[in-house]
């Protein structure tokens, strides 16, 4: 059994059952005048597991049936430390074998295909657009192509 812990707002859609998986990413670039750092991920996604348990004490999740009122705490796995509060625990039963995400990894999830038959679904995109230049500056163009996965 793997314990994850995040903090922030939990996926609407995220459910018991849902396959979980990773992208290990890099930070490319530098923050410069002309040039702004940015994070990107590869394309090979490793599965990490099945979920098993959620519970989320986010306010901003008080509608969803995994919310609790209680504090959730992770503790590592040398029970040393006496645990990271944390806004959201989800336990993942782990596949053949043992792929523990790394640390500043993009965690994403699918649904089970048997009742949702379309690709494995996933976002992320973080663009910021910078000038500092003191001289005249024309941005011409800029695209962002994006597929609807299913209606």
């Amino acid at each position: 059994m793997i314990t994850l812990g995040f903090n922030g707002n939990l996926n609407t859609s995220i459910d018991i059952g849902d396959s979980v998986y990773y992208i290990v990413t890099s930070t490319v670039g530098t923050d410069t005048d002309n040039s702004t750092q940015f994070t990107t991920g590869g394309t090979d996604w490793v599965f990490v597991g099945t979920i098993s348990t959620i519970q989320t004490n986010n306010i901003n999740n008080y509608s969803s049936p995994y919310y609790t009122s209680d504090t959730i705490t992770i503790i590592d796995e040398t029970n040393v430390a006496p645990g990271v509060q944390v806004d959201t625990k989800m336990e993942i039963q782990e596949g053949e074998e043992i792929n523990i995400p790394p640390t500043g990894s993009f965690m994403f999830f699918s649904k089970d295909n048997k009742y949702n038959m379309s690709s494995l679904d996933g976002y992320y995109s973080e663009v910021q657009f910078k000038n500092n230049s003191t001289e005249i500056a024309e941005l011409f163009a800029t695209t962002c192509d994006i597929a609807e996965s299913s209606k």
